[in-house]
């Protein structure tokens, strides 16, 4: 298979992601977001300076593209804030239903940022999806409420963050994009959190949780890179959809959570559009 590095990167990635999603979920709602993500951020520099370290040390992280490093963290810190707070107020399989918006933001935005052709059948295929996600987050129903919002947010974020990942290209590392995002996401958080009031001193248990979606969020971050950067991104976008597998089984097994019906058949809707635009890739 033509791109079978880049999607086995991305399959890693998003299981990572899933981990790290699910260690924030575990221990949210008692601390502030910013102070959520801070934690976070701070314990993904651990992988990120292993993959340093053996990328060829600190030269591996020169770059002449600092300011598009800058802003795609910031993308990044976007994404973050509006997931963990959609985290807190919603099931884990409810967010990665909605967050499966994703795929279909960046087929969407492809085009106009990266200069890859989007044809006519992709097209509907984002259509369909988008319509998968009205059907999920019915109007009146729970779903459809401010986590729903923060859940949007995040998923626009992050395909603007990747698709300058893509737009970037191959010239930049996986570890560069990685070490300067975790940066930008401390700075960031870090001064959003000293702003608020509430700042508390993790417990235990929680400060492991955080520990966890670190290094969880180190390893997914180093793993998408990796695919972003060398893989067309219509190709990766519908490979995020492994992560309802794996949000289904997390939310049943640690969190007694079970989708609905509207769910299961919105999210049908959303996975079957980004498998043909997989397949017409």
């Amino acid at each position: 298979m033509k791109h079978a590095a880049g999607i086995g990167f991305a399959l890693l990635g998003y299981l990572a992601a899933s981990a790290c999603d699910s260690a924030i979920k575990w221990a949210s709602g008692t601390y502030p977001v910013a102070e959520e993500l801070v934690l976070t951020a701070l314990f993904s520099l651990i992988p990120m300076a292993v993959a340093t370290a053996i990328g060829g040390g600190v030269a591996a992280l020169a770059t002449g593209k600092l300011k598009l490093h800058l802003l795609r963290g910031s993308l990044s810190l976007l994404s973050s804030l509006a997931g963990y707070y959609a985290l807190g107020h919603m099931k884990l399989a409810d967010f990665y239903a909605v967050v499966f918006t994703a795929p279909l933001f960046i087929t969407a935005f492809s085009a106009p940022l990266t200069g890859e052709r989007v044809d006519l059948p992709r097209w509907l295929a984002v259509l369909t999806g988008f319509a998968g996600v009205v059907v999920m987050v019915r109007p009146g129903s729970g779903l459809a409420g401010v986590g729903t919002l923060g859940a949007l947010g995040a998923s626009l974020f992050y395909a603007l963050a990747v698709l300058l990942v893509r737009r970037m290209g191959e010239s930049e590392r996986a570890v560069t994009f990685g070490v300067y995002g975790s940066l930008v996401m401390i700075a960031g958080s870090g001064g959003l959190a000293l702003a608020q009031p509430g700042l508390t001193l993790p417990a235990l248990a929680d400060l492991t949780a955080f520990a966890f979606a670190g290094l969880a969020m180190g390893c997914a971050m180093l793993g998408l890179f990796s695919a972003f950067r060398r893989t067309p991104a219509a190709v990766l976008a519908p490979f995020q959809y492994s992560q309802m597998i794996w949000g289904t089984l997390i939310g049943f097994t640690v969190f007694g959570e079970q989708p609905d019906a509207a769910v299961i058949a919105g999210g049908a809707l959303v996975v079957g559009s980004g498998l043909y635009i997989l397949r017409r890739s």
